[in-house]
Formats: C-alpha cells, sequence, structure tokens
C-alpha cells in the first residue's frame, strides 16, 4: 500500500472533487493521503470524511506560494486538523490576490493578441482560487495552445511574456505561519528553486533555520542525481525526506501512490505529524 503527501482537488487545480480523488488513490492502492491545494483547505474537510468512510487516512495540508527571487517556491504544510488557526483566517484573503494576478496575466495576453475571455478563464475555474492552470485550460479552450505545457512555455512559465510575479508570502513568513498553526512545513518540488547546488544548500540551511522540517526527496520525477542530492540535504540539516505523485489530474504523468523509487516510506507521515510538536 502507498502513501502519497502532495496532491490537488478541483478546489485549486486538480480535476477531481476531494471524494473523488480520495476514491480514485484508493483505486490505486494508496491508503495515506494528504490533500496539499494551493492557498486554500477548502477541499480537506470534504477528502477526510470520504476518507474515513472508505479507510483512506487523509492528512489535511496546504501548497503556500511563496515570494523568492529565483525560480518558484512552494511550502507544503501538514496538520492534523482540517482548518488551524491562524492559518485557515490569513488563507481567507489569498483568493482575491491570486485573482488580480490571474486578471494580470489575461490581459498580458490579450494585449499581445493571443485573445482570452477573462470570463471564461473564471467559468473553468469554477470556484477554486485561480491560478495559471485555469489560464492555461482557458488557452487550450481558445485553440491558441494544444496542452498545458505549451501554454506554459510560450506564454506563463517563470520569465514568459505574459507571466506576472506571484505577491505570495515570504520565506520565514511561509515558514512561520505554518509552525504557529501547529503544522509541519516541508520544501515542495525543490528543483523550481532553480538553484545550483552549491547555492541550494545554504537556501535551505536558511529555510531549516526558520522552522522547515522536511523537503520532497521523493518524488516520480526525480532522477536518481535528484534523489541522492535532495537526500543528502535532508541528512544534512536533519529534515525528512518527504515525497508525493503531486498528482493532478487523469493526464498528468503520474498518477496518486506514485512517489519514485524508491518510494515514500511507511512512517514519513507519522514523523511529520511528530514533528508539528518539536
Amino acid at each position: 500500500m502507498a502513501h502519497d503527501l502532495h496532491a490537488h482537488t478541483n478546489r485549486s487545480d486538480g480535476a477531481h472533487d476531494p471524494a473523488e480523488l480520495v476514491e480514485y488513490a484508493a483505486g490505486r492502492g494508496v491508503e495515506v493521503l494528504a490533500i496539499t491545494d494551493h492557498d486554500t483547505i477548502a477541499g480537506v474537510a470534504e477528502a477526510t470524511a470520504a476518507g474515513r468512510a472508505i479507510g483512506v487516512r487523509v492528512i489535511p495540508g496546504i501548497e503556500l506560494s511563496i515570494k523568492v527571487p529565483h525560480g518558484s517556491m512552494h511550502l507544503l504544510g501538514y496538520f492534523d486538523e482540517p482548518a488551524p488557526e491562524p492559518l485557515a483566517g490569513l488563507i481567507a484573503g489569498f483568493g482575491e490576490k491570486r485573482a488580480q494576478r490571474a486578471r494580470e496575466m489575461v490581459d498580458r495576453l490579450n494585449e499581445m493578441g493571443v485573445a482570452l475571455d477573462w470570463d471564461d478563464v473564471v467559468e473553468g475555474a469554477a470556484g477554486a482560487p485561480l491560478g495559471r492552470p485555469h489560464i492555461a485550460e482557458a488557452l487550450i479552450r481558445a485553440g491558441h495552445v494544444d496542452g498545458r505545457a505549451e501554454a506554459f512555455d510560450l506564454y506563463l512559465g517563470d520569465g514568459r511574456p505574459a507571466y506576472v510575479g506571484s505577491d505570495g508570502l515570504a520565506v520565514e513568513e511561509g515558514v512561520s505561519l505554518v509552525r504557529e498553526s501547529g503544522g509541519a512545513p516541508v520544501l515542495a518540488h525543490p528543483a523550481t528553486l532553480r538553484l545550483d547546488a552549491a547555492h541550494l544548500d545554504p537556501f535551505v540551511g536558511r529555510l531549516q533555520r526558520a522552522g522547515l522540517v522536511g523537503i520532497e526527496v521523493h518524488r516520480p520525477e526525480h532522477t536518481p542525481d535528484q534523489f541522492a542530492g535532495y537526500g543528502a540535504l535532508a541528512r544534512r540539516y536533519g529534515l525528512i525526506a518527504s515525497g508525493g505523485s503531486d498528482y493532478h489530474r487523469p493526464s498528468s504523468p503520474h498518477h496518486p501512490g506514485a512517489t519514485g523509487d524508491p518510494p515514500l516510506p511507511e512512517e514519513t507521515v507519522d514523523r511529520l505529524l511528530a514533528a508539528e510538536l518539536g
């Protein structure tokens, strides 16, 4: 049976509603699943109830957007309750900021001659906090690109013409928020920071001093060299080697429970939740 600590529902940019995701993961042999939607915990309670009904342990989580000057950074937080404070109260206002950023990107696309209807973006998000994946889907529907990868490569990726930087939390602010809410903060997909080993090492050390307790090591797309390098960072700074599939939709390259080779150890969840109190 598999454990997966990184998965998304349609409360952010995934395809499944929370109960469907839990059922889908269970069908693929997942017995422990963390719901880590972007900047929202709206799907956690429903997923937890669904998991209880079918025997899947659901871990309340979130994936926070963090403001950095290099690449992009997301911070995962794991909790033992579905609406921890002060996190729950603070993120209630995140949706408006995400919508403003999305609108700026749509405006840039229209200025470039890539016609996109704002109402279509909003309707496609179906009430979820707006983000680049929703704009990418609108670009697909409008016939401008063939898929999400092309949308990001041409327009929405970091540094591309329609990209607008995230007004996310500062690095230490994000880590502190998770810790103050009784959670365990974990660095998600470290490769997206776009730092070489010489610069990633001190950055992870900075995060650890701020209260970071883990780093994603077990991810299906990690090469053997990445697995070894991130694992060495975890050992150097006394961090828990976490991980997950980062699953979003059936067309995703990796499905729930896919956490690379070797897979995520079963004891990782309990280690993370115990670290909340550390």
